[in-house]
């Protein structure tokens, strides 16, 4: 039996310009997660030099903010992502388990053909084994 996988990477751009898509998913969850973009940067070593370019780059993008930042209390401060930052990432996710869920039909397709193609094999070997030296008729 085969073992046919389908991979694939998606991302969102806009006007030509990418606005989410693996990197910049995994930088929104990351913050989302840890509620600071120093924490975020430590989970996906990065600097935070490198998420905070990478965030202010997108939202110039954008023309909106995607995280804000909240200074003081006991908390010391936290990082929460915009309604734009949220929404970004919850398509994201949506829109890869759409396409996870329609893969395994596509995997099944693929071998089958995979599966089939000793079959093919022999019967084109069969087939030009039937047809011999082509018939040739003179003039």
């Amino acid at each position: 039996m085969s073992d046919v996988k389908i991979k694939f990477r998606v991302w969102v751009e806009w006007n030509g310009n990418q606005i989410m898509g693996p990197g910049i998913y995994d930088i929104l969850k990351a913050i989302e997660e840890t509620g600071s973009i120093a924490s975020a940067a430590r989970r996906l070593g990065f600097s935070y030099k490198f998420i905070w370019t990478y965030l202010k780059k997108l939202e110039d993008i954008l023309g909106v903010p995607l995280v804000e930042s909240k200074r003081g209390g006991k908390e010391r401060g936290k990082t929460e992502l915009t309604e734009i930052g949220q929404l970004l990432l919850k398509y994201y996710e949506q829109l890869n388990e759409n396409i996870n869920n329609i893969i395994p039909n596509w995997q099944n397709k693929f071998k089958d053909i995979i599966n089939s193609l000793e079959q093919y094999k022999k019967e084109e070997e069969e087939s030009k084994e039937e047809e011999g030296i082509p018939f040739y008729e003179e003039e």
